[in-house]
């Protein structure tokens, strides 16, 4: 009974560590947007989308906005950030020039992104994935558009 309880312990700890490392790149709040719009909207698993990444884009009017997609076409912009995956994480790039998104991403990798870069013409997909739009409230994402 006494190692089933050591055991476990060592099991609970294990996994909370493994979570940590799985939200290390975004703030709590993103991380939780960006795993939930994953979920909901799942890359196909085919070789038409072999270059089909989720995309998150910061950009500022106003307000400072952060969008969530699936760019089907790969990276189509050099000035990016990714490549963040996790055993979690499904492979997904950020787009904040300005670097908005402070608050929200912990650190801006320069990982290779030419694996998800389109080389050639692109193919044919009449596919139009969700679109999620946020609103930043201090350290807080606002739902103010999800357009399908």
């Amino acid at each position: 009974m006494k190692n089933l309880i050591i055991s476990f312990f060592i099991i609970s700890l294990i996994s909370c560590d493994k979570e940590k490392k799985e939200q290390f790149f975004f703030s709590q709040n993103l991380y939780t947007e960006i795993l939930k719009y994953q979920q909901e909207n799942p890359i196909p698993n085919n070789k038409l989308n072999s270059l089909s990444i989720y995309d998150i884009s910061f950009s500022k009017n106003q307000d400072t906005l952060i969008t969530i997609t699936i760019s089907p076409q790969g990276i189509q912009y050099k000035n990016c950030f990714g490549i963040y995956e996790s055993n979690i994480l499904k492979p997904t790039y950020v787009i904040d020039s300005q670097k908005l998104g402070r608050k929200f991403i912990k650190i801006y990798k320069k990982d290779s992104i030419d694996n998800y870069i389109l080389k050639g013409t692109p193919p044919h997909s009449d596919v139009i994935y969700p679109f999620y739009k946020y609103k930043v409230q201090g350290d807080k994402l606002i739902l103010i558009d999800s357009l399908r």
